[in-house]
Protein backbone atom coordinates (compact mmCIF):
# COMPACT_ATOMS: atom_id res chain seq x y z
CA UNK A 1 0.00 0.00 0.00
CA UNK A 2 1.56 3.78 -1.19
CA UNK A 3 0.20 6.56 -0.40
CA UNK A 4 1.62 10.22 -0.44
CA UNK A 5 1.17 13.01 1.82
CA UNK A 6 -0.12 16.04 -0.19
CA UNK A 7 1.22 19.60 0.98
CA UNK A 8 -1.67 20.35 3.34
CA UNK A 9 -0.98 17.03 5.21
CA UNK A 10 2.64 17.65 5.20
CA UNK A 11 1.94 21.04 6.87
CA UNK A 12 -0.97 20.20 9.36
CA UNK A 13 1.80 16.88 10.53
CA UNK A 14 4.29 19.76 10.54
CA UNK A 15 2.33 22.13 12.80
CA UNK A 16 1.48 19.07 15.25
CA UNK A 17 4.94 18.08 15.66
CA UNK A 18 5.91 21.67 16.72
CA UNK A 19 3.30 21.92 18.97
CA UNK A 20 4.64 18.56 20.55
CA UNK A 21 7.52 20.34 21.12
CA UNK A 22 6.36 23.13 22.26
CA UNK A 23 4.38 21.22 24.48
CA UNK A 24 7.68 19.55 25.65
CA UNK A 25 9.45 22.55 25.87
CA UNK A 26 7.12 24.06 28.70
CA UNK A 27 6.76 21.19 30.28
CA UNK A 28 10.20 20.78 31.12
CA UNK A 29 10.67 24.82 31.87
CA UNK A 30 7.66 23.80 34.74
CA UNK A 31 9.28 21.23 35.67
CA UNK A 32 12.18 23.62 36.83
CA UNK A 33 10.10 25.09 39.23
CA UNK A 34 10.31 21.66 41.45
CA UNK A 35 14.13 21.42 41.08
CA UNK A 36 13.94 25.08 42.65
CA UNK A 37 12.15 23.71 45.25
CA UNK A 38 14.24 20.73 46.18
CA UNK A 39 17.22 23.12 46.11
CA UNK A 40 15.25 25.04 48.51
CA UNK A 41 14.60 21.92 50.43
CA UNK A 42 18.23 21.16 50.67
CA UNK A 43 19.54 24.61 51.65
CA UNK A 44 17.01 24.55 54.32
CA UNK A 45 17.96 21.14 55.59
CA UNK A 46 21.10 21.88 55.24
CA UNK A 47 21.30 24.61 57.85
CA UNK A 48 19.63 23.28 60.35
CA UNK A 49 21.75 20.16 60.15
CA UNK A 50 24.01 22.42 60.84
CA UNK A 51 22.41 24.24 63.30
CA UNK A 52 22.09 20.60 65.28
CA UNK A 53 25.65 20.18 64.66
CA UNK A 54 27.02 23.27 66.44
CA UNK A 55 24.18 22.43 69.55
CA UNK A 56 26.31 19.22 69.65
CA UNK A 57 29.50 20.69 70.00
CA UNK A 58 27.99 22.90 72.64
CA UNK A 59 26.34 19.87 74.69
CA UNK A 60 29.37 17.89 74.50
CA UNK A 61 31.06 20.87 76.24
CA UNK A 62 28.76 20.65 78.81
CA UNK A 63 27.80 17.43 78.99
CA UNK A 64 29.75 17.37 82.57
CA UNK A 65 27.71 20.42 84.40
CA UNK A 66 23.58 19.23 83.27
CA UNK A 67 21.55 16.69 84.11
CA UNK A 68 19.65 15.19 81.61
CA UNK A 69 22.03 15.52 78.79
CA UNK A 70 22.05 12.40 77.17
CA UNK A 71 18.48 12.76 76.52
CA UNK A 72 19.28 15.79 74.82
CA UNK A 73 21.24 14.55 72.68
CA UNK A 74 19.46 11.40 71.79
CA UNK A 75 16.81 13.98 70.35
CA UNK A 76 19.25 15.70 68.57
CA UNK A 77 20.63 12.47 67.07
CA UNK A 78 16.60 12.07 66.28
CA UNK A 79 16.28 15.06 64.03
CA UNK A 80 19.35 14.69 62.55
CA UNK A 81 18.68 11.00 61.33
CA UNK A 82 14.52 12.79 60.21
CA UNK A 83 16.98 15.66 58.22
CA UNK A 84 19.16 13.49 56.58
CA UNK A 85 16.12 10.81 55.30
CA UNK A 86 14.24 14.14 54.46
CA UNK A 87 17.85 14.59 52.04
CA UNK A 88 17.77 11.38 50.97
CA UNK A 89 13.90 11.49 49.32
CA UNK A 90 14.94 14.87 47.80
CA UNK A 91 17.85 13.26 45.78
CA UNK A 92 15.76 10.55 44.64
CA UNK A 93 13.16 13.38 43.93
CA UNK A 94 15.71 14.94 41.71
CA UNK A 95 17.05 11.78 40.19
CA UNK A 96 13.92 11.30 39.03
CA UNK A 97 13.32 14.43 37.36
CA UNK A 98 16.76 14.44 36.11
CA UNK A 99 15.24 11.72 33.79
CA UNK A 100 12.45 12.93 32.79
CA UNK A 101 13.74 15.96 31.70
CA UNK A 102 16.66 14.65 29.79
CA UNK A 103 13.83 11.85 28.16
CA UNK A 104 11.47 14.65 27.62
CA UNK A 105 14.73 17.00 25.85
CA UNK A 106 15.52 13.82 23.75
CA UNK A 107 11.48 13.48 22.46
CA UNK A 108 11.60 17.41 21.57
CA UNK A 109 14.81 17.22 19.48
CA UNK A 110 13.59 14.00 17.75
CA UNK A 111 10.49 15.64 17.09
CA UNK A 112 12.21 18.72 15.77
CA UNK A 113 14.17 16.54 13.55
CA UNK A 114 11.32 14.94 12.52
CA UNK A 115 9.29 18.22 11.85
CA UNK A 116 12.96 19.39 9.41
CA UNK A 117 12.83 15.79 7.17
CA UNK A 118 8.92 16.07 6.52
CA UNK A 119 9.10 19.65 5.54
CA UNK A 120 11.70 18.87 3.05
CA UNK A 121 10.07 17.18 0.60
CA UNK A 122 13.52 15.72 -0.92
CA UNK A 123 14.29 14.75 2.49
CA UNK A 124 11.41 13.14 3.41
CA UNK A 125 12.03 10.79 -0.19
CA UNK A 126 15.58 10.28 0.59
CA UNK A 127 16.00 7.01 2.32
CA UNK A 128 19.33 8.06 3.52
CA UNK A 129 18.35 10.92 5.10
CA UNK A 130 15.60 8.51 7.64
CA UNK A 131 18.48 6.77 8.37
CA UNK A 132 20.63 9.19 8.90
CA UNK A 133 17.79 11.11 11.66
CA UNK A 134 17.59 7.08 12.86
CA UNK A 135 20.97 7.32 13.76
CA UNK A 136 21.36 10.35 15.63
CA UNK A 137 17.95 9.51 17.59
CA UNK A 138 19.84 6.25 18.65
CA UNK A 139 22.89 8.32 19.43
CA UNK A 140 21.08 10.48 21.68
CA UNK A 141 20.16 8.33 24.00
CA UNK A 142 21.26 8.45 27.25
CA UNK A 143 19.51 5.75 29.53
CA UNK A 144 19.03 2.54 29.10
CA UNK A 145 15.66 2.64 29.01
CA UNK A 146 15.28 4.69 26.27
CA UNK A 147 17.91 2.40 24.28
CA UNK A 148 15.56 -0.82 25.10
CA UNK A 149 12.50 1.54 23.65
CA UNK A 150 14.25 2.05 20.86
CA UNK A 151 15.39 -1.51 20.08
CA UNK A 152 11.83 -3.13 20.79
CA UNK A 153 10.59 -0.67 18.39
CA UNK A 154 12.92 0.14 15.22
CA UNK A 155 14.80 -3.60 15.79
CA UNK A 156 12.26 -5.78 16.84
CA UNK A 157 9.49 -3.93 15.04
CA UNK A 158 7.44 -4.40 18.19
CA UNK A 159 3.75 -2.57 18.06
CA UNK A 160 4.05 1.01 20.05
CA UNK A 161 1.68 -0.48 22.58
CA UNK A 162 3.67 -3.81 23.23
CA UNK A 163 7.06 -1.81 24.02
CA UNK A 164 5.33 0.37 26.23
CA UNK A 165 3.80 -2.64 28.47
CA UNK A 166 7.26 -4.68 27.82
CA UNK A 167 9.25 -1.37 29.27
CA UNK A 168 6.90 -1.09 32.06
CA UNK A 169 7.48 -4.96 33.08
CA UNK A 170 11.17 -4.62 32.59
CA UNK A 171 11.00 -0.84 35.12
CA UNK A 172 8.48 -2.64 37.65
CA UNK A 173 11.72 -5.60 37.68
CA UNK A 174 14.38 -3.28 37.86
CA UNK A 175 12.63 -1.06 41.04
CA UNK A 176 11.52 -4.79 42.73
CA UNK A 177 15.49 -5.65 42.06
CA UNK A 178 17.33 -2.19 42.79
CA UNK A 179 20.82 -2.02 41.86
CA UNK A 180 22.95 -1.55 44.71
CA UNK A 181 24.07 1.89 45.15
CA UNK A 182 27.75 1.78 44.68
CA UNK A 183 26.29 -0.12 40.93
CA UNK A 184 23.90 2.70 40.09
CA UNK A 185 25.83 5.60 38.99
CA UNK A 186 23.36 8.55 39.46
CA UNK A 187 22.37 9.94 35.81
CA UNK A 188 22.80 13.91 36.38
CA UNK A 189 23.24 15.46 33.25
Amino acid sequence: MSFALGAKEVQETILMLNLSVAQIELSINEGDHSVNTLIDSFTYMSQHLEAIEQSSQKIAHLSDQVDGMAEHNASLLSQTSELSEKMHQAIIAFQFYDKLSQRLNHVSVGLSGLAEIVSHEMHAKDQAQWESFRQAVRKGTSMQEEEELFELIFDKKCPVDEAIETMKGRMRERLKHPVEPEEDPIELF
